[in-house]
């Protein structure tokens, strides 16, 4: 199972669309973080101690499903054994949909 679930690597973009909610979200290879505000910020799925998918979120933290690992909705840990914050990823308008692009930076 936990070969599952680091095999596939992170797609190069990810689309987000415009009727996101506030807080945080799993998208296919991104963890999104859209504020009360409208802002939003975007981070890798991949979780920083073996590589695992994240794949949900409880309460406001995205929790990987191998170790339990917790981060914050700014990509910081709060719980390990992961001790780096996630990857951030550049998000960008997307005028075709209204919504946006997360990218690798």
């Amino acid at each position: 199972m936990l070969r599952d679930l680091q095999a596939a690597g992170s797609p190069v973009t990810v689309a987000i669309p415009p009727d996101l909610p506030v807080g945080l979200s799993v998208l296919d290879g991104a963890i999104v973080h859209r504020d009360e505000h409208g802002s939003l910020s975007a981070y890798s799925s991949r979780c920083t101690h073996l590589g695992c998918r994240i794949d949900r979120i409880i309460g406001e933290e995205a929790v990987c499903p191998c170790h339990g690992s917790r981060y914050r909705e700014d990509g910081t840990v709060s719980s390990g054994p992961a001790a780096r914050p996630l990857t951030p990823l550049r998000v960008e308008p997307d005028a075709a949909t209204g919504g946006w692009i997360a990218r690798a930076s």
